[in-house]
């Protein structure tokens, strides 16, 4: 069994990680739908679908995680591209989905090895754990790669780090 000390630091480092993801896809998701017409058509598009595809994986392993079977995809994107209004208020309810469950776990559970089917038909199993830390780092390779879209077209990225969130959350870390 693992001390409630040792429980309440797991479940508030992955709080962190998610109320910190919760912020950037917001800066990102804004900026995007501010800038869309500095895109061509075809680069708007592919931004919104790469983060739509982090959307659908993070919906995927929510499934997974409940112990749901998972049916609303049979792939890791969708075959329509969403507006990105409709995505931006989607990706903010699943943020909040996982803000809220990463907040709740004990020690124990993340530890809780989770068996589930991938949309391609193959097997696999991990902890809660892993799969936290799986959708936290996916979606930021993939806003890296939707922010190269906008950079490639003169617009300014947000500064999205976790050092800056971190800093805009408790301003007293900074010092003189």
């Amino acid at each position: 069994m693992t001390a409630p000390a040792d429980a309440a630091a797991a479940s508030g480092s992955f709080a962190q990680l998610f109320q910190y993801k919760r912020w950037a896809n917001g800066e990102l998701l804004a900026l995007g739908e501010a800038s869309q017409a500095a895109l061509p058509e075809g680069d708007h598009r592919l931004f919104v679908r790469i983060l739509n595809h982090t959307y659908v994986v993070d919906r995927i392993f929510a499934s997974h995680l409940q112990g749901l079977p998972q049916t609303a995809y049979a792939a890791t994107n969708t075959d329509e591209t969403p507006a990105l209004p409709a995505l931006r208020e989607a990706v903010r309810a699943s943020d909040d989905w996982y803000l809220q469950y990463a907040s709740g776990l004990t020690a124990d559970q993340l530890a809780e090895p989770v068996q589930f089917r991938f949309t391609d038909g193959d097997t696999g199993t991990m902890t809660r754990a892993e799969i936290l830390n799986h959708v936290v780092v996916h979606g930021t390779y993939h806003r890296g790669a939707a922010g190269r879209i906008l950079a490639g077209h003169a617009v300014p990225l947000p500064r999205d780090s976790l050092t800056t969130f971190l800093h805009r959350l408790q301003p007293e870390r900074r010092w003189s």
